[in-house]
């Protein structure tokens, strides 16, 4: 998923920039979520006012037992919302509610959702986003720029079932 969010991400903010996606998968069906999911495990309902990023952050303090950067959790909260709107637009199937017309929900944070397309719906957002993805590629190091202390230039890695050794300089890397 942060893989091909990030493809998403950078097609979004950078719209000039040549996007390579590197998976040691398959970007269809890779990763914790590579099976789908009955559940989107936080949803705020902002819209509906359900809840508010404050009443997120109250909830991780209490769950953590106050072992919490509680401006990193407001910060999510406030974004999961436009997020999960996103996941809806690009065809995931969410559940509603038949009464009100709001999404399903099952406890006070989880939203139901059909997700057994999840990744391949990422996924073919990213592919819509990258100019090339480059799956079953293991990166292995990346490359320092020499010309600047701390600066990455570029990754290297092999091809997970033919061996193949691909270099890849770039002028900005995520890894994710």
């Amino acid at each position: 998923m942060a893989g091909t969010g990030a493809a998403y991400e950078a097609r979004y903010w950078g719209r000039d920039m040549k996007i390579i996606c590197a998976e040691k998968a398959n970007i269809d069906r890779s990763g914790a979520v590579a099976q789908g999911l009955y559940a989107i495990n936080c949803y705020m309902g902002m819209q509906w006012d359900e809840n508010q990023p404050e009443d997120h952050v109250r909830y991780a303090r209490n769950d953590l037992m106050g072992l919490v950067r509680e401006d990193l959790a407001f910060d999510m909260a406030r974004h999961v919302d436009s997020a999960v709107h996103k996941f809806e637009e690009w065809g995931l199937p969410i559940m509603r509610n038949e009464k009100t017309g709001h999404y399903q929900r099952e406890g006070k944070w989880q939203i139901m959702i059909h997700g057994e397309s999840y990744k391949p719906i990422v996924a073919e957002a990213a592919r819509k986003s990258a100019d090339k993805i480059y799956n079953r590629i293991m990166v292995t190091h990346l490359l320092m720029d020499e010309s600047k202390e701390n600066r990455v230039g570029g990754a290297v890695g092999f091809n997970c079932r033919t061996g193949a050794y691909h270099v890849f300089r770039a002028k900005a890397v995520i890894v994710a």
